[in-house]
């Protein structure tokens, strides 16, 4: 939990947390203005002196003194070294040139390229010198494919956008089409305001086919600071476009970082790494590197994650969350994406899904894309699944054929046709992310208990209620990245259920999306004929007119009803708000469970040992590691994993203090040794990152098969702890 202190003016708040860092915001804002980086411990307590100046903060043994930064003081004094960076995102549609003006930006040199599936998200440091007397600036340059298909996995990347230059094709007659879904795409995924450059590239292939009277419109309606002609094969307009990139940045909304000397020593050899095409370390072995580049540099393994931390936070690196790995190229989860976007594309019923099996063995379309050795390959696909579940985008369903990953934006079939379609309830137009949007809103209505996915079609999702009814809604793309989502039920379903769906749906969206209109669909009771004209009866709602008449009967059709009534009431508010409580908390259970199965891979991979997985788990086997001979063949020998991810698994005891896990009948008689040949080890992994095993089948040949709780006294889950393991079993 964090530890925060207000400074006695009450506009700066500090925070300390369990990254080991210090930040300060603003309160009038919500901004974080810098990060304090030298602590190597948790952050247990923060205090501010009297006259608001300075801050004390302490972790385990070690007090640090810290002075905020003047408001008016353009951030002039702080402690130890200072740096920031931007982040910018180059954007548009396929086949306008964007590659070529990645590179000429950040390399000074031209290369041809083609428009392909398989490079489609890269990261360049721009060499433009950007220092100040204060601080090192940084610009990272993140370059994104245009292919449609891509814009779902894109999402997951856009936060934290500082700067956006959105190109176009000067050659194509309406190109704002697809540069106002980027635009709409950016601003709900970047959640910071940021400046957009609109950028006409390879202006060296011919004239303009838009006139430069709509360019100043499109310019003028969506807020692009300046536009400017490029061309990277000839150089035209780039130095011009990399001048505009520094000066368009905000730096003084990007929070900057104080850290020592070590720390800045150590960020560079990470971006050195990085640079020589180093893709994949564990932290164990990023500190063995350092040891022998920086002879004379002393520091902690402790350091060196702090440091790891501060460059995951931009997007620079990314800390897998199983294995103790860093990813020095995130990227490479954008492009093994891109290979399994490609394979679900290719399935022959066009269903949008693939088996899990198929991505664990790289059974995936790369085409020309530089892949990985096949070691590191499996790790990052592995945090590549990881991601996707994490962040909602997919389910995950068990089928004859094994647990299928399927991907609802995907889907290719068309609904066909209904005979008696049950009339739209209401509708919702909006801007966004739409394939992220109608994706998470698919996911997060299967993990509630009240409404269970049925069938899915082309932007087209079908759900049942506990009591087998049908509900649903349908997605139709608009212009410029905006959309309508039409939701209807079948007539006979409850009203309380119609509402809750409704509700759920409706703050799905404006969560999510931007410029969120609601337009309820009306049905006259008396002759059963839809109201059509929905323009009035919004305008009569919010004038407080209560009914509308019918132009086919001229009875009157009552606008404020029932279902109105109840959406607007804090029951089915709060009914909503405990739903997406337990949705968020199945999706967070299956990630845990994925970042599990991970960790365990990658410590027996670490230990020279094989891992497998064990697909149906419900008797309390997750998976099995079969131990090596000293000749490197499979013994078959091996021992069981029962994994659990979560807090909640393990109890204090008053009396004690000592951990206790509660043990259900069934299991404690299947993993007795009565019953298994080789040792069950029940693994934890708690909030704090800790992943313990234990020898449980030991403890129940000792305690007896009928014990209900189990004293647990686990032992770090290490590649050594294996190999021990593994000789003793051996022996």
């Amino acid at each position: 939990m964090d530890v925060v202190a207000i400074t006695p003016d009450g506009k700066t708040v500090v925070s300390g947390s369990r990254d080991k860092t210090l930040k300060v915001w603003d309160l009038a804002t919500g901004q974080c203005q810098a990060t304090f980086a030298l602590h190597t411990g948790d952050v247990y307590g923060v205090a501010i002196t009297p006259d608001g100046k300075t801050v004390i903060s302490s972790s385990a043994g070690t007090l640090r003194i810290w002075q905020l930064p003047e408001p008016d003081s353009s951030r002039e004094a702080t402690l130890g070294t200072r740096y920031t960076n931007a982040k910018v995102i180059l954007a548009g549609d396929t086949g306008v040139g964007k590659s070529g003006l990645a590179l000429r930006l950040s390399r000074n040199t031209f290369e041809p390229t083609i428009s392909t599936d398989a490079h489609w998200a890269s990261q360049f440091k721009l060499s433009q010198d950007t220092n100040t007397p204060n601080t090192a600036r940084e610009i990272w340059l993140w370059d994104f494919a245009g292919q449609p298909d891509y814009r779902l996995i894109h999402q997951l990347f856009m936060d934290e956008t500082q700067l956006a230059v959105l190109v176009f094709n000067p050659q194509q007659e309406n190109p704002f089409e697809g540069l106002g879904q980027w635009d709409s795409d950016l601003e709900k995924a970047s959640r910071r305001a940021f400046k957009k450059l609109l950028v006409a590239g390879r202006c060296d292939r011919g004239g303009l086919m838009v006139s430069k009277d709509g360019i100043e419109e499109f310019q003028r309606e969506r807020g692009f600071a300046t536009y400017l002609e490029t061309s990277a094969q000839t150089g035209a307009g780039c130095n011009d476009l990399l001048q505009s990139i520094i000066e368009n940045i905000d730096w003084d909304s990007i929070p900057w970082t104080a850290t020592t000397q070590t720390f800045k020593t150590l960020k560079e050899e990470i971006i050195k790494l990085r640079d020589e095409d180093k893709v994949l370390l564990r932290m164990a072995e990023l500190k063995q590197q350092f040891e022998l580049r920086l002879p004379n540099q002393s520091f902690t393994i402790q350091e060196l994650r702090a440091v790891v931390s501060l460059l995951a936070g931009p997007g620079l690196v990314w800390k897998l969350e199983f294995g103790d790995f860093v990813l020095l190229q995130p990227e490479r989860i954008n492009a093994y994406a891109s290979a399994l976007v490609r394979k679900v594309r290719e399935h022959p019923e066009e269903i949008g899904c693939i088996l899990e099996q198929d991505i664990l063995d790289a059974n995936l379309d790369f085409q020309d894309m530089k892949r990985l050795p096949p070691d590191d390959e499996a790790i990052v696909l592995r945090a590549m699944h990881q991601t996707l579940v994490n962040y909602g985008i997919c389910l995950r369903e068990e089928t004859e054929q094994g647990r299928q990953l399927v991907l609802p934006s995907f889907f290719k079939r068309e609904r066909p046709d209904l005979e008696d379609h049950p009339a739209p309830i209401v509708s919702y137009r909006f801007k966004g992310g739409i394939e992220e949007i109608y994706a998470t809103l698919v996911v997060r209505l299967h993990h509630t208990s009240a409404f269970d996915n049925d069938r899915l079609w082309k932007f087209a999702a079908d759900f049942k209620t506990p009591t087998d009814q049908q509900i649903g809604f349908k997605l139709t793309k608009k212009r410029e990245g905006s959309a309508e989502l039409m939701v209807y039920c079948n007539p006979q379903i409850p009203i309380d259920t119609k509402v809750t769906f409704i509700r759920y749906v409706h703050e799905h969206l404006f969560q999510k999306g931007t410029d969120v209109h609601r337009d309820r669909h009306y049905v006259c009771p008396h002759c059963g004929n839809p109201v059509k004209d929905l323009q009035t009866v919004q305008k009569r709602k919010e004038a407080g007119i209560k009914d509308i008449l019918c132009v086919d009967c001229e009875e009157r059709v009552p606008l404020w009803d029932l279902i109105e009534e109840k959406f607007a009431s804090p029951e089915f508010q709060e009914r909503v708000r405990k739903l997406e409580a337990q949705s968020q908390a199945g999706i967070d259970n299956e990630s845990k469970e994925l970042i599990l199965v991970g960790h365990a891979y990658a410590i027996a991979g670490e230990a020279g040992q094989i891992f497998r997985q064990i697909s149906n788990s419900d008797w309390g086997i997750d998976g099995e590691i079969e131990f090596k001979n000293d000749q490197g063949e499979a013994s078959g020998k091996r021992v069981y994993l029962q994994l659990k991810s979560g807090d909640s698994y393990l109890s204090k005891r008053k009396r004690d203090g000592k951990e206790i896990f509660n043990i259900k009948p069934r299991h404690a008689e299947y993993w007795h040794p009565d019953s298994q040949n080789y040792p069950v080890m029940l693994v934890i992994r708690t909030s704090d990152q800790q992943i313990r095993w234990m020898n449980i089948s030991d403890y129940l040949a000792k305690h007896g098969k009928r014990k209900r709780q189990i004293e647990f006294n686990g032992e770090p889950f290490t590649a050594l702890n294996l190999v021990n393991q593994r000789n003793r079993l051996l022996a």
